[in-house]
């Protein structure tokens, strides 16, 4: 993995702890819901999920989906799918027209990449 294939990681793994925090933060009564469509859906799991073990069931179920959304995408971008049949997509560095897709599966790699740092 090269630095800009990183830094990609990077990015996407604090996406995806920011948005797993922030529903676990929106199950808090005092949380301003203005963010979300689903203010209403919030409160009825508000009710519901209280204690510490249920907020971390929750957010360990969170941060499985999302890490399986990015996975899903960047097995798009990888080609891995069917809208490979008709389109190529690429992640290319804008000053050096080089592909992030260089010598690496994404998709394969961000697994990877997120096992190493929940290790550390």
């Amino acid at each position: 993995m090269n630095d800009k294939q990183k830094l990609l990681f990077d990015n996407l793994k604090n996406l995806k702890d920011y948005w797993v925090k922030t529903s676990v933060d929106s199950l808090n009564p005092n949380t301003d819901l203005i963010w979300s469509d689903n203010e209403n859906e919030y409160k009825i799991l508000q009710s519901k999920i209280k204690t510490q073990e249920e907020l971390v069931a929750f957010a360990k179920i969170q941060d499985e989906l999302i890490k399986g959304v990015i996975h899903s995408i960047l097995v798009m971008i990888d080609g891995g799918d069917e809208l490979a049949d008709n389109y190529l997509l690429d992640l290319v560095d804008r000053k050096t027209k080089e592909s992030l897709l260089h010598d690496i599966a994404l998709h394969e790699e961000f697994y990877n990449y997120l096992v190493d740092c929940e290790e550390e």
